[in-house]
């Protein structure tokens, strides 16, 4: 997300992670058995989100970002490595 200039998607992302780290500090010294597990399964979703919606997600918020900033979709190609496919959109113009 950072390289990608994503900044308000990538300190959410840090923020989701401090908050989940935070509740999981809080309930490792309370220990209550059957709660405790619980609070653990809504953690483990928690996490498993925050590590996966970047992986299923992270193509459109890129675009949505790009269309903010200014940029327009030209065009659609195939292309192995992102400098060819600025050539072949440049060849096609």
């Amino acid at each position: 997300m950072l390289v990608k200039k994503l900044w308000a998607l990538a300190v959410a992302w840090f923020g989701a992670y401090i908050v989940l780290l935070l509740i999981e500090t809080a309930t490792d010294q309370s220990g209550e058995g059957g709660a405790q597990a619980l609070v653990y399964l809504i953690l483990s979703a928690g996490y498993f989100t925050i590590w996966l919606a970047p992986a299923f997600k992270g193509n459109k918020w890129r675009e949505d970002n790009l269309s903010k900033r200014g940029y327009k979709h030209f065009t659609t190609v195939q292309a192995e490595t992102p400098d060819a496919a600025v050539a072949q959109a440049a060849e096609s113009a």
